[in-house]
């Protein structure tokens, strides 16, 4: 029972400014808007601008929001950006899915004298090798002591799922690397 008060007397010493990560989002809209921006300004111009969308959001984030907690607030800025580009990701790889199922389907059928390679097989694995390659712990312990530690990783990893979101936009628009 004394641990209860305890935490109770930490909670309520805790400044009235400091947020969770709950209290932080950032726009989906603003990030699809600079994307199909930069996308069209690479069809008219052939300069690829599409990574400068990534940290909008958190830019935006660290400068409009109170927090008594700087390292926090960074973290957590980044964190909910990054949650955006994890959905932007996901319906990518979901629309790919959808389409090389069905090329998948028809390729079998096609006698060209080369043994079709399913395509769906290798984008769930190349997508599962992603998943498993993320750096982020070495960034994390890169910036050696101080706050950075805390919102470094959550910067690494919204760079992360960014680049792979964007990968598979242009993987559906069916443009290299």
């Amino acid at each position: 029972m004394r641990w209860l008060w305890v935490v109770a007397g930490v909670l309520l010493a805790l400044p009235a400014s400091a947020r969770e990560a709950k209290d932080y989002k950032a726009s989906e809209q603003l990030i699809v808007n600079c994307i199909e921006a930069a996308e069209k300004a690479l069809l008219q111009t052939g300069v690829d601008i599409t990574r400068q969308c990534i940290g909008i959001e958190t830019r935006n984030c660290d400068q409009t929001t109170e927090d008594t907690y700087q390292s926090n607030k960074r973290m957590y800025c980044a964190s909910a950006e990054a949650e955006v580009w994890s959905r932007l990701m996901d319906a990518a790889l979901a629309t790919l899915i959808t389409r090389y199922s069905a090329w998948d389907a028809e390729g079998g059928k096609k006698q060209t004298g080369v043994e079709y390679e399913p395509v769906v097989p290798a984008l769930r694995q190349a997508h599962e090798a992603w998943e498993q390659g993320k750096d982020c712990e070495f960034a994390r312990i890169q910036p050696g002591q101080g706050t950075d530690k805390y919102d470094v990783r959550a910067r690494c990893g919204r760079d992360q799922v960014a680049d792979r979101a964007l990968l598979y936009r242009r993987w559906l628009t069916r443009q290299p690397y």
